[in-house]
């Protein structure tokens, strides 16, 4: 008798193939090409923020003991935004980490299809190419 892991039923339920995402090398360069364009706005802002900031930390190491509330609420709000404004760009850096990862995936693929063994070969063992940074 075969395994249980082995009968027609349990693979037909169990072992259902793994659909490889689409991947649309164009539409993805273009979304990256757009989030660089826009990056030097987040940039600036974040390091705005971030001088804000450390000219508030300064202050309130010095403060007198009544402005010193005050200092801690600006600081609170400076946060605030630095904070919100960083998730978004670093959201933003790792949806285009998944959209290279993916691209250089597909690159991978187009090489083989094209015969370029050697190639990919190569690139499957670097760990650039792997994203193991």
């Amino acid at each position: 008798m075969a395994k249980l892991y082995q009968q027609k039923w349990w693979k037909r339920v169990f072992m259902k193939p793994v659909k490889r995402p689409k991947v649309d090398i164009e539409k993805d360069l273009s979304a990256i090409k757009d989030c660089l364009m826009h990056i030097t706005d987040d940039v600036t802002f974040l390091q705005d923020q971030i001088k804000a900031l450390d000219e508030l930390e300064k202050e309130r190491k010095v403060a007198h003991s009544k402005i010193l509330s005050v200092n801690i609420e600006t600081q609170q709000h400076v946060l605030e935004k630095l904070i919100g404004r960083y998730q978004s760009f670093q959201d933003d850096v790792d949806i285009n980490g998944l959209r290279l990862k993916m691209i250089a995936s597909e690159f991978l693929r187009n090489a083989a299809k094209a015969g370029k063994d050697d190639i990919v070969k190569e690139k499957k063992h670097d760990p650039q190419w792997n994203f193991q940074w």
